[in-house]
């Protein structure tokens, strides 16, 4: 083979290589710009759902786990509807986790959180509730049941 031929070898393989290379380059600049993308969007949708949970946490009683779960949830289902369908769920609850940290002063202040011991308390007083209703609702009754007995006894006379 001559030097000639050679040079014409690697020419055409390397003019054959450059769309493959391009094309690969293409893909991670894109991948990259996908990344981008995510921990731009991660943050904001991470914040919400810490609010929401935190919001969620004023009439139900929810412990901490709870709460993060549910967050990471929320992302999770903004994300893939956002077309992110891919999204690494440790970077989810990292995000979730560092907004918490983030906002938590704020977030008692603002949504204090209901109690086991205060739901009991609504419950139980609920409770009480109702059986004071059934208690005027039977006296209504009995009250009833005895004006139509003394009409009845008043017919009959």
């Amino acid at each position: 083979m001559d030097t000639n031929t050679i040079t014409k070898l690697i020419t055409t393989i390397a003019i054959a290589a450059i769309p493959i290379i391009g094309a690969y380059f293409i893909k991670v600049i894109l991948g990259n710009k996908q990344v981008v993308n995510l921990i731009q969007v991660l943050s904001p949708l991470a914040k919400d759902a810490v609010v929401a949970m935190q919001k969620l946490g004023v009439t139900n009683y929810l412990e901490g786990e709870a709460k993060k779960s549910g967050a990471v949830k929320i992302v999770t289902q903004s994300l893939t509807a956002l077309g992110f369908s891919n999204a690494d769920n440790n970077l989810i609850k990292n995000a979730v986790e560092k907004e918490y940290a983030l906002l938590i002063n704020e977030l008692d202040h603002t949504y204090p959180q209901i109690t086991e011991e205060q739901v009991k308390a609504q419950e139980q007083a609920a409770q009480q509730q109702s059986e004071l209703a059934k208690a005027d609702e039977l006296a209504k009754a009995q009250q009833a049941l005895a004006d139509a007995q003394a009409k009845v006894n008043a017919l009959q006379n």
